[in-house]
């Protein structure tokens, strides 16, 4: 099975496009569309508790990543709840916080430092805080 794709936000990071730019150079993705927000409001209570601890946990995480987060969150609610959980679940839970780099493993390669958020100034004291 060939390697999956490096996204460009992270080739950047770790420096694979200074690297090898020629793997990179005429590729493009979509920007972030701003913050994650507030809880959806389908989400229930504790849910929404869910959705605090995580993006405490994860400050990273974008718009872009709210419909991986709000399935994270209910599943992370009914482990916390010790409502009977299936190992199909389980399964889902684990991929779903590799999918939101919310794993040592799936964050391991990355390393943000302040001057890779450079630009807003909100953003480099939250990289401070959080990555140095």
């Amino acid at each position: 099975m060939p390697r999956r794709r490096t996204p460009l936000a992270k080739a950047h990071l770790t420096g694979a496009a200074a690297k090898h730019p020629e793997r990179y150079n005429k590729r493009s993705e979509p920007a972030t569309p701003g913050p994650i927000g507030d809880s959806p409001s389908w989400l229930t209570e504790q849910e929404r508790k869910m959705w605090l601890a995580f993006t405490w946990e994860m400050p990273w995480l974008s718009a872009s990543d709210r419909a991986a987060l709000g399935s994270a969150c209910v599943l992370r609610a009914r482990m916390e709840a010790r409502e009977t959980t299936t190992a199909a679940e389980f399964r889902e839970f684990r991929m779903v916080l590799t999918t939101l780099g919310g794993t040592p493993t799936s964050r391991s390669s990355v390393a943000v430092t302040p001057s890779d958020l450079a630009g807003d100034e909100a953003e480099t004291d939250l990289a401070q805080k959080y990555f140095t």
